[in-house]
């Protein structure tokens, strides 16, 4: 049997909450009026404490870009932490006090979901418990409990370097490898932090900020290469023209995937984790026998699930340097700024916060 849908049900006049939606113009709201949802027996209820922007899918949402976010209004929001307040009578996984990562809510009467993570109170499901009762449903295999001495920005956080590290071990890369990092926003510096935990040396980072780039070269990068210098590339031409085995690139253009042939080694390997391709992707081959191109542009539930506890000790331990990743904490009534960070190139991940 499988069981994919929640029931919600119409509340009182003072069964609402307040969190960020995008309307049906593509614009971003605080608004005060989103339903409670109603927990089932294998649910748990959670008040959020705070949600990062995905400075990638959120601003696809946005603009109506991502095919698995097609309707508005929508609710936004999928890198959430927050508190358990509510078990229902079958939950064993989870207990009231637990701070749980990727609470989420879906469609109600007054708007869909792109997760939701930035309302006030989200779901966790018990897919642990589900199964032992001989039900099916993976939704709640990422919904996961965090140690308490990891914050609430830091829960969140996990999300996005869960997912990554999770691409990493889908990928294969191996110690020995030669990784060229195509993008310094927060995915690409992600990816830097979990291959230096994961024992990666032979790391570098091409990217367009010199800030990011500074970063980077505080949480491990062997080099870096300033995009926009002419000079620079062609360092990196020189330095890693047809040695790189692992070509990664977050950003996903037609571009930036055309350029690892400039650099990938034969039986390299060009990765794409951006989603900037579009629905159509051409590609000059005609010096190109040997190489493989791979994509890794969406989690896999399985996965990220089990990189939980290597990303947890990366954080306790010191090793993952997260407030080097959160350059923004601010109260979700302050999300124009947070977004606005984003969009100006400002920040690498903003919290918003709840009371």
């Amino acid at each position: 049997m499988v069981v994919e849908k929640r029931r919600y049900k119409k509340m009182e006049v003072d069964g609402k909450m307040k969190g960020l939606v995008v309307t049906s113009d593509k614009k971003i709201e605080l608004v005060s009026d989103i339903p409670m949802p109603e927990i089932g027996a294998y649910e748990a209820l959670v008040k959020m404490e705070c949600c990062m922007i995905c400075n990638g899918t959120d601003m696809e949402i946005i603009r109506g870009e991502l095919p698995e976010a097609p309707n508005f209004p929508l609710m936004l929001g999928h890198e959430s932490a927050g508190r358990v307040v509510a078990v229902g009578d079958k939950v064993t996984t989870y207990k009231i006090g637990d701070r749980v990562i990727r609470a989420s809510l879906l469609d109600n009467e007054k708007y869909y979901s792109a997760w939701g993570g930035f309302a006030e109170y989200g779901v966790v499901i018990d897919t642990r418990a589900m199964r032992r009762d001989g039900l099916e449903n993976k939704s709640g295999l990422t919904q996961q409990v965090v140690s308490e001495r990891i914050t609430p920005e830091q829960a969140s956080l996990m999300i996005t370097l869960k997912e990554t590290c999770s691409a990493i071990k889908r990928i294969g890369i191996r110690n020995e490898e030669v990784v060229l990092i195509v993008g310094d926003g927060p995915v690409g510096l992600c990816f830097l932090s979990n291959l230096k935990l994961l024992g990666i040396e032979n790391v570098a980072m091409l990217g367009n900020r010199k800030g990011s780039l500074e970063v980077a070269e505080r949480l491990g990068a062997i080099d870096v290469f300033w995009n926009k210098d002419a000079m620079e590339k062609a360092r990196l031409k020189e330095t890693y023209g047809g040695r790189v085995t692992i070509y990664l690139d977050t950003i996903g253009s037609t571009d930036t995937i055309g350029q690892g042939m400039d650099f990938v080694a034969a039986d390299g390997k060009i990765v794409v984790y951006g989603l900037g391709t579009g629905s159509n992707l051409q590609l000059d081959l005609k010096d190109m026998r040997n190489f493989s191109l791979q994509f890794v542009q969406w989690p896999i539930e399985e996965c990220e699930m089990l990189t939980h506890d290597v990303i947890s000790e990366g954080i306790l331990s010191g090793k993952i340097k997260t407030d080097e990743l959160i350059t923004h904490r601010l109260p979700i009534e302050e999300y124009e700024a947070g977004f606005a960070a984003i969009q100006e190139k400002r920040a690498l991940k903003v919290a918003l916060m709840f009371e």
